[in-house]
């Protein structure tokens, strides 16, 4: 497969037997359990907590209606860690997508608005799959994200300053790969 054509999304428990990626608002109907996991990670800040209805133009969803990818490969994040927090970062599996497969979807690339509040419109734009490429190194963004981390000891928000593909769902995993970050 080629990763270049591809999007990512980490691969966790309550997803390894699916056969679809959905959103957050469709495991609410679909799989509680795994909805009450997944939304108890936006109750940690007022900012998060607002970010849970955040309205995402464009794409025309709110934020738990839509599903999350990344186009940085993981390895990037994953060798991140290493070279600038001297960390090597525990295995983690992540779905390797066709991006073909996604569907209708928009690029989103926070550069304006914060955290929780709305998202500006300029950072949104619809997904050519003609001419999308992954990314094979994160950004600069992330790599300041990961070195403010590491000089507090901390660890979290792995794509934290990379943009995301996001659609509406849901995604089949029918011509999906599995790979771990640790490996190129």
């Amino acid at each position: 497969m080629d990763l270049e054509r591809c999007v990512f999304h980490a691969r966790t428990g309550q997803n390894s037997t699916s056969d679809e990626l959905r959103s957050l608002s469709a495991l609410e109907r679909s799989d509680p359990r795994a909805f009450a996991l997944a939304i108890a990670k936006y109750d940690d800040t007022p900012e998060r907590r607002r970010l849970r209805d955040t309205w995402i133009p464009v794409l025309e969803a709110r934020w738990t209606e839509a599903v999350f990818f990344s186009p940085v490969r993981p390895h990037a994040i994953w060798r991140a860690w290493r070279d600038i927090a001297g960390v090597e970062l525990p295995s983690q599996e992540f779905w390797v997508i066709p991006v073909e497969a996604v569907g209708p979807a928009v690029v989103f690339d926070r550069h304006l608005s914060r955290t929780g509040d709305p998202i500006d419109a300029e950072e949104v734009g619809r997904l050519d799959p003609r001419t999308y490429r992954s990314a094979a190194e994160t950004t600069v963004r992330n790599e300041e994200w990961i070195a403010q981390l590491a000089a507090t000891g901390k660890r979290g928000a792995w794509f934290n300053g990379t943009p995301h593909v996001l659609t509406s769902g849901p995604v089949p995993l029918t011509s999906a790969v599995v790979i771990d970050w640790a490996a190129p």
